[in-house]
């Protein structure tokens, strides 16, 4: 034996022997560590309870960012712009939302809006939205509400009137005048304190008496009433869209516990259904690693936003995994006989090293997330990094205690004593008569007789995926995150098909002084810039002072649409702007500051990809620079527009970033623990194969790489990386045991080859599970890990043994 194949053996054999004495010291002093156990648990439901739902943009952003704080300004000067969009029409009505009835029916609406929906700030609607109309050289501004129309006739008289108002089409009017709309903007934000977000104080903070949740519902339940039937109405903006991604996290963090948990028992019951410890084991350990998660995340603070959906299906995934390995080995050895602290040992000996690993090299394919910029990744990277570690020990802790509280058997084969040599026991399960011994006895003759078929085949998979991957794009849509049949992209398709986008790009014009923006070069440009964003496609309404100052000098023109122009002149703008205010004039104070320094061009977009966003904006960044004269560092964007860009980038950033860190820590780990550069090396190329391929499937097939999906690579080889470990382990074990590559791969694949298939398969079916979720982005997350998974599971038992046949990289043979 060489010395580096002494130095592995040795380092090994010590490990093992303490992770023996390890499991005997718990079982000696089991009523001491169970008391701890059930401390600890009691102490992390109690942090628990004090988690938050969360998934407001603002979730996704740290409070430093730059770009986030241009956002948080923009609304300390122009308030909140979450609002709830409501398009409605009335189909049985013969002048449909200008019907006489209709419009009686929206007034009493408007006013229920604005005085019973908590949180509201103003709602605007065509009863009572500002009409200007000029009466000799004076301007007269009124609401419907006030001066309300008695006839059919005057109805009609006011809807020719709206319709030569080009600031109301596409916004509150539909071009053909069969849809109309209503805004409700609100007071709050959902990133604001608790405490204010209340609907009623004494409530508490049960998730309906919470903006948005409290909005929403009262909105719903007001256009329930039977005095607004015969009115269509659909609902689409920032609150229904929260309100949408809250109460799928709170149902569906239920129903994927729930599933996960069932999936459990069945899988306990087809592979250990004459073992009660193979059936409750997992159940138990799922159960209580969700609970020290969720306490983690209550301890330090993190709130649960949509990607928290994940943790409940990885930890079943995982913990179930992990406790597989234990009950194989724990099965094994009390079917040959032995007592039960020489079970405890053997089983730690065994697999306690590589259980270890395997949490290890998860977690920290979770945490090399945890530099990203975009803080709901940033976040979910550490406590379900921490929260797998964590269920690790649970498994350990309540699969000993469990074998320590049975009842003790004589041992037949062994004594407790007998830790001389922990190798010699003939433990591989090459007598298997199920179905797994033709399947692994199959792999065997594979890797044997066609080693070079397996490596040709490898490589040209590799580089037909690293062609796919050069397809691949960075982008997602909030809307397409939902499945078609939810009633928030149902209701937000249809009312963008009629009417204006329902997100918003918003360019900041910052004269630098008060009154500045009342000079006309600054408001041909900020015109000029309207116009070009106008022809863009992905913007549905555009909003200024430009259209307000055109509406006044059309109205002050007979409403002649000739005159829908910009007035030429200072002095003229001025004097505009002064009889707005004094007629009483309130809207303009949506798009300026109260100095007339800084004024807002808002874009409304449609629902589309960020790739397809950036590429609007870069081309009217380029026309700011190249076209308008003002200054273009005065100039600036932002809205939910603008944080979609950034999120694109953080995207990119974190897939670098995160990628590199996750395959270097866990080489670095594989190599030192392995005790050999080449043999960490090897173990990792049979898991960044099946990420490579994953990433090439989804360049091929056009899907975009979106921050769930941003996720897959470190989670992929966070897990799979878990089944090389111990196939590492194994063949390394029965290599200095038998001193052949070949028999030592064939005693290590038939040994544990049927617990990585049992694992893979939970894993799969568990990932699966996401398939119930309303969320689209989450389905396709769990089909793509699935697909890795297997994808690992077959590098595992084919390349990666073949991998060391060829390469040798424990020494020469006896």
């Amino acid at each position: 034996m060489t010395t580096e194949q002494f130095d592995q053996q040795d380092f090994q054999e010590k490990s093992n022997l303490l992770f023996g004495r390890l499991g005997l010291w718990i079982a000696r002093h089991r009523w001491l560590v169970l008391l701890v156990f059930i401390a600890s648990l009691i102490g992390a439901s109690i942090f628990a309870a004090l988690v938050r739902t969360d998934n407001s943009f603002e979730a996704y952003f740290d409070s430093k960012d730059t770009t986030y704080n241009y956002y948080t300004n923009y609304k300390l000067d122009f308030g909140s712009d979450e609002v709830t969009y409501l398009l409605y029409k009335a189909p049985n009505a013969e002048h449909g939302p200008f019907d006489l009835e209709v419009m009686q029916k929206i007034l009493s609406l408007t006013e229920a809006l604005e005085t019973e929906v908590p949180f509201v700030e103003e709602v605007t609607s065509l009863t009572n939205v500002e009409i200007m109309e000029a009466e000799d050289d004076f301007l007269n501004i009124h609401e419907m509400a006030i001066d309300f129309p008695e006839t059919q006739e005057q109805m009609l008289q006011l809807k020719k009137l709206f319709m030569t108002k080009p600031v109301y089409i596409n916004g509150l009017i539909s071009p053909d005048a069969t849809h109309a709309g209503i805004i409700i903007e609100m007071s709050r934000t959902s990133s604001d304190p608790i405490e204010s977000l209340r609907a009623d104080p004494a409530a508490g903070d049960a998730i309906d008496n919470l903006y948005p949740q409290a909005s929403y519902n009262s909105i719903s339940a007001i256009l329930a009433r039977p005095e607004y039937q015969g009115i269509e109405f659909y609902r689409t903006g920032d609150v229904p869209l929260n309100n949408a991604y809250n109460v799928i996290i709170t149902e569906e963090a239920g129903l994927l516990t729930g599933l996960s948990l069932l999936l459990i028992a069945v899988i306990s019951l087809v592979f250990f259904r004459r073992s009660w410890i193979g059936f409750l084991a997992p159940l138990i350990i799922v159960i209580l690693g969700l609970i020290v998660t969720i306490g983690f995340m209550g301890l330090v603070g993190y709130d649960m936003g949509i990607m928290f959906l994940v943790v409940p299906t990885m930890i079943t995934a995982i913990g179930v995994a992990q406790t597989v390995h234990l009950i194989s080995e724990h099965k094994h050895y009390q079917q040959l006989g032995y007592d039960n602290n020489t079970i405890i040992r053997k089983t730690l000996e065994h697999v306690g090293l590589p259980c270890l690993l395997a949490a290890i090299t998860t977690s920290i394919g979770f945490l090399g997330m945890s530099s990203s910029n975009l803080k709901a990744i940033a976040d979910l990277s550490v406590y379900l990094g921490v929260g797998v570690f964590l269920t690790f020990l649970i498994s350990m802790a309540v699969m000993i205690l469990i074998m320590a509280f049975q009842k003790n058997t004589p041992s037949t084969s062994d004594t407790p004593t007998n830790t001389t040599n922990i190798d010699t026991d003939t433990d591989t399960e090459a007598s298997v008569t199920d179905g797994f011994s033709t399947l692994l006895n199959w792999i065997n003759h594979i890797n044997l007789k066609r080693p070079t078929v397996v490596l040709v085949i490898s490589s040209l998979v590799f580089l037909l995926s690293l062609s796919g991957i050069n397809q691949l794009k960075i982008g997602f849509n909030f809307l397409t995150e939902f499945k078609p049949h939810t009633i928030v992209r149902s209701e937000t398709t249809y009312v963008q098909s009629i009417m204006g986008g329902m997100s918003n790009l918003v360019f900041i014009f910052d004269s630098g002084k008060t009154d500045g923006i009342k000079d006309y070069t600054l408001l041909k440009d900020l015109e000029r810039l309207q116009l070009k964003a106008e022809e863009s496609p992905l913007i549905k309404k555009t909003y200024s002072i430009v259209d307000i100052l055109k509406d006044l000098n059309q109205t002050l023109h007979n409403n002649d649409p000739d005159f829908y122009t910009l007035p030429e002149d200072n002095a003229l703008i001025a004097q505009y702007l002064l009889m707005y205010e004094i007629s009483g004039g309130e809207e303009l104070e949506d798009y300026i500051t109260g100095d007339y320094a800084r004024t807002v061009l808002e874009l409304r977009l449609t629902s589309a990809e960020s790739y397809l966003v950036r590429d609007m904006v870069e081309e009217l960044q380029s026309f700011i620079d190249n076209e308008l004269t003002t200054n273009t560092d005065a100039i600036s964007k932002t809205g939910i527009g603008a944080l979609w860009l950034k999120m694109g980038e953080y995207i990119a950033e974190s897939q670098i970033i995160g990628y590199a860190f996750t395959f270097s820590i866990i080489t670095l780990i594989l190599c030192l623990v392995f005790r050999s550069i080449k043999v960490g090396l090897i173990a990792m190329i049979p898991n960044i194969l099946p990420i490579v391929v994953v990433l090439g499937v989804m360049g091929w097939a056009d899907m975009h790489l979106d921050y769930m999906r941003l996720l897959l690579a470190t989670v992929a080889i966070g897990i799979a990386v878990d089944d090389t470990v111990h196939m590492m382990s194994r063949f390394r074990r029965e290599f200095y045991r038998l001193g052949n590559y070949e028999a030592a791969m064939q005693a290590s694949i038939l040994g544990v080859g049927r617990a990585l298939i049992i694992t893979s398969v939970i894993l799969t079916l568990s990932f699966s599970i996401f398939l119930a979720s309303d969320m689209a982005v989450l389905a396709s997350f769990g089909i793509l890990l699935s697909v890795t998974i297997i994808a690992a599971l077959i590098a595992d038992l084919f390349l990666m043994p073949v991998l060391l046949l060829k390469l040798k990289p424990f020494g020469p043979e006896k």
